[in-house]
């Protein structure tokens, strides 16, 4: 069995990443589909929708829904690619709490680069259609 799922939708996947990135002028990343070890079998504990390593380039997205393996909404992709890019332009903070240091990787400006992101994909004549 193919472990690609749905060709078509993978491909289209990949060049709304790369109008997305063009859009948020971040150019270099690459995307890669999420690949389950047994799809559809088994529980299900790990609700990853993407995930990113900020020394790398690189972001990994979930295509497909996690129980049943159908293609996940288009808008859907779009907004989990905001987040994952977000975390690059908006990295970790640093906060001393008592005698330690605590990583924030979900911090209010955080949210608010999330936010633009999306209204930037909002604006644009080509992914704007994915929003309605």
């Amino acid at each position: 069995m193919s472990d690609i799922l749905d060709p078509r939708h993978e491909a289209l996947a990949e060049h709304l990443f790369k109008r997305a990135c063009l859009v948020l002028d971040m150019p270099g990343f690459e995307m890669r589909a999420l690949r389950r070890r047994v799809r559809g079998v088994g529980k299900l504990r790990s609700y990853a929708l993407g995930y990113t390593k900020l020394g790398e380039k690189l972001i990994t997205v979930d295509l497909y829904t996690p129980r049943t393996m159908k293609a996940r909404k288009l808008d859907a992709i779009l907004r989990v690619i905001c987040h994952e890019l977000a975390h690059h332009q908006q990295p970790p903070r640093l906060y001393r709490e008592w005698f330690r240091y605590v990583r924030v990787i979900h911090h209010p400006k955080f949210w608010t680069q999330v936010k633009k992101n999306v209204n930037a994909l909002r604006r644009d004549e080509v992914l704007g259609v994915y929003f309605a």
